[in-house]
Parts: structure tokens; C-alpha cells; sequence
């Protein structure tokens, strides 16, 4: 449950983080390349896409620093740990009197952890600095550190949880009356499609 929660907080972290650099800065924000459409029957491959330029140092560093400021990076934290608990459980089930052992070896790894851990904080990094520019995140982290920015972070993990809690019972809403239409205009038309 935690691990769902944390993965749509993400999402919605870097979606609002998204939408809220758009508004402050809707000209200077960069646009993240298309995906490539799906092969074809029939049709050549694509050649693959070009390597994307290097990044600044400043660039990257600003990039770091909004991550940081707007609790994403922190946000990281709780899945090692998680996922630790998690194989520590499936693993205990399976040969409980081997409990020790694989507790030892989980935190024996943890300097591998650690720079797992730093790995993904990288990739977010570079994540923030390929959709917004220098001046953007420059602007995002110049509110994340005024009154209403640490406002906005610490109430944030709420908010989406809330969000994602109203968005699941609405998708199943919506599921619910798609389905129920389609069995009605089918039996309309003749075909008995059961429940």
C-alpha cells in the first residue's frame, strides 16, 4: 500500500512540479521528445533517435537542487527499506530458520543500496533538467523556498495521496457505467452479452 502511494506521489510530484514551472514560466519550458510510434507490419524500423545533447553542469545542479527542495529526492528513501522488509518476509516464509542469515545480507549491502539509491536520484535529476530549462527550475526553487513553497511540499504527499484515493473510486465509477452502457446497447442491438 505504501509502495503504491509513493509510486503515484512521484508521479504527481513531478506532475504538479511540471505544471507549476509551465505556469511560472510557460515560454521558457523545453519540450520532451515524442515517442517513437510503434513499428508498422510491413514498414522499416525508424533508425533509433539521435543522442540527446549533454547537459550543463549548471543545468544539472539546478535540476538537483529542485529535486531535493521539493521532497522528491527524500521520497526515495522508504523503497530500499521497503523492499528490503518485503524480500526479508518472502524470504523468512520460505526457510524461517534461515531468518538471520538473510537479514545479514541485506544490510551487508547497504553501501550497494546507497549508491542505488544515488543512481536513481541522477536519473531524476537528469529527468527535471530535460523537460525544464535553467530559468524555469530557477524560478520553481525560488518559490519551493519561500513560505508557500515549504507550505506546498509538506502538505504535498496528503494532497496526492487524497487525490490518487477520490481518482481510483472515480476510475472504478467510470468503469462501472462504461461497462453497464455497453451490455445495454448491445442487448439493444441483440446480443445478450450475460454478467
Amino acid at each position: 500500500m505504501a509502495i503504491r502511494h509513493f509510486h503515484r506521489g512521484i508521479a504527481g510530484l513531478c506532475l504538479i512540479g511540471g505544471l507549476l514551472a509551465f505556469e511560472m514560466s510557460p515560454a521558457s519550458a523545453q519540450q520532451a521528445p515524442a515517442a517513437p510510434a510503434p513499428a508498422q507490419p510491413g514498414v522499416a524500423a525508424q533508425p533509433p533517435a539521435a543522442p540527446l545533447p549533454p547537459l550543463t553542469p549548471s543545468h544539472l545542479a539546478i535540476a538537483h537542487e529542485v529535486l531535493v527542495a521539493s521532497g522528491i529526492a527524500k521520497s526515495f528513501d522508504p523503497i530500499i527499506g521497503n523492499v528490503a522488509s518485503q524480500l526479508l518476509q518472502l524470504y523468512t516464509n520460505k526457510r524461517p530458520s534461515n531468518a538471520r542469515d538473510y537479514a545479514e545480507i541485506l544490510v551487508s549491502m547497504k553501501p550497494e543500496l546507497d549508491a542505488k539509491k544515488n543512481e536513481i536520484v541522477a536519473k531524476a535529476t537528469e529527468v527535471y533538467a530535460r523537460r525544464l530549462d535553467e530559468p524555469t527550475l530557477k524560478a520553481v526553487l525560488v518559490f519551493l523556498k519561500t513560505p508557500a513553497g515549504a507550505n506546498y511540499v509538506a502538505a504535498l504527499p496528503d494532497i496526492l495521496n487524497g487525490v490518487a484515493d477520490v481518482t481510483d473510486t472515480w476510475t472504478k465509477e467510470v468503469a462501472t457505467m462504461m461497462g453497464t452502457r455497453v451490455v445495454e446497447e448491445m442487448k439493444k442491438r441483440g446480443v445478450e452479452m450475460g454478467r
